[in-house]
């Protein structure tokens, strides 16, 4: 086991977090290819995906979109099959966004072998490692949460 300072390990760990990203970042284009959707959809999938039926204002707000722009993300995103707009069953004048048996397929398709393979991998951490990477994880993205809304109030576009 190699010895290094706190500081090493903190540098370590900022560079693994961002190889991380960036290979997740090439597996989510890649499965955005395959599914025919472009970057955006695909958020809007992930977003629908892991937290339910969800309202397009929600949507919306969790993808950074305008009430315009995820209108026709929807609009894409059901006529591909993998969405539909469902009553909600709280308040029949609302529409819910929800995932298709085709989407779950697709996913299925594209992440389901990165899955499998990780579980053994994620079986070797005990309770209190898994417990402190959750952490780590939502405390990363409530901070990266916050840096984007920074950056939105900011208006920064240099294109």
């Amino acid at each position: 086991m190699r010895r290094t300072s706190k500081a090493e390990l903190i540098g370590e760990l900022f560079t693994a977090v961002r190889a991380n990203q960036l290979a997740t970042d090439k597996m989510d284009d890649a499965a955005a290819r395959g599914m025919g959707v472009n970057r955006t959809d695909s958020r809007a999938l992930d977003i629908i995906e892991r937290l339910g039926p969800v309202t397009a204002g929600r949507l919306a707000a969790d993808a950074g979109l305008t009430s315009g722009a995820v209108t026709a993300v929807i609009d894409r995103l059901a006529a591909k099959g993998y969405v539909r707009r469902v009553a909600d069953p709280d308040d029949r004048r609302r529409v819910l966004i929800e995932k298709t048996t085709k989407l779950e397929a697709v996913s299925e398709r594209f992440y389901g072998p990165l899955a499998e393979r990780s579980l053994p991998l994620i079986d070797r951490f005990t309770i209190a490692e898994l417990e402190a990477i959750v952490r780590f994880l939502e405390m990363g993205t409530e901070l990266v949460e916050s840096r984007v809304a920074e950056l939105r109030e900011e208006r920064v576009d240099h294109s």
